[in-house]
């Protein structure tokens, strides 16, 4: 948001908290007095909350979804699935499938998916969303990551068999040296802050790959976008992940998130 403020774009701050996005607002106004900045409030672990933002005429040509509930002691949503999947990618794809008609009159417009490095790998146990079968804060942060990764490539194909002016892009951050890596306990809070303190960037230096990915002069439909290999490198495009290619686990992942947000979205021909 600083850095697309700083460009003096025109930026809609989605925040679960007013409060705390009004001050976060407020900071970003001070060093960039030109900005224009909105706030709207959603909860993406609210489906409910999801809907009217969705109802609502916003005017976009880029939507970042950029939630990163992180490890959390279980927590389920009204639909009955752990609260890092309700968020991460629920709450994205519902809002993506309900802004979609008005992206698709945007100029240049995109929906940028904001994944990490934990989706390059592994397959999306659809058994357990409920957590019923065991739940373990790490596997269920990794899964929602995964699921962004593979909702971004899917929907990257869809919208290119519709013909679809909209890209889809995906971005990840690296590790980047933000709160979220302090708040895990136990074994998990000691390796989290021992990486984010060994090979984490500045978050600014993070943001960048999303900044690219929405922005971006050349960039196309179903691209990845990461960060150099130095902290403090440029971002730069990268090949597509082993993840982004199981078509039958993207195409399964959609059609339950079809179900559980009761959305039909970019159907496939038959």
């Amino acid at each position: 948001m600083r850095a697309l403020a700083g460009k003096n774009e025109r930026v809609i701050m989605a925040v679960r908290d007013l409060g705390r996005g009004e001050a976060a607002r407020a900071e970003i106004l001070r060093e960039h007095p030109k900005a224009v900045l909105e706030l709207e409030q959603v909860d993406l672990a609210d489906l409910d909350s999801v809907r009217a933002l969705g109802a609502k005429q916003l005017g976009l040509d880029v939507l970042i979804n950029n939630a990163g509930l992180g490890t959390a002691p279980l927590r389920r949503t009204a639909e009955g699935v752990y609260a890092q999947f309700g968020a991460n990618h629920l709450g994205h794809f519902l809002l993506t499938a309900l802004l979609l008609p008005q992206l698709e009159k945007g100029t240049d417009p995109r929906v940028v998916t904001v994944s990490s490095g934990f989706g390059r790998k592994g397959k999306m146990n659809l058994d357990n969303l409920d957590a019923s079968q065991g739940y373990n804060q790490g596997t269920a942060y990794m899964q929602s990551k995964l699921a962004n990764a593979l909702f971004g490539a899917e929907l990257d194909r869809r919208l290119r068999a519709k013909g679809s002016p909209v890209k889809s892009v995906l971005a990840h951050p690296g590790v980047a040296a933000t709160p979220m890596q302090q708040k895990p306990t136990g074994w998990m809070g000691v390796v989290s802050r021992a990486i984010s303190a060994l090979f984490g960037r500045p978050a600014a230096n993070g943001a960048l790959p999303t900044l690219e990915a929405a922005d971006g002069a050349n960039v196309r439909s179903g691209e990845v976008y990461g960060p150099g290999k130095g902290k403090t490198d440029p971002a730069r495009r990268e090949e597509s992940w082993p993840s982004m290619r199981d078509l039958e686990g993207a195409r399964a992942l959609w059609e339950r998130s079809e179900q559980l947000t009761k959305t039909r979205f970019l159907p496939l021909s038959p």
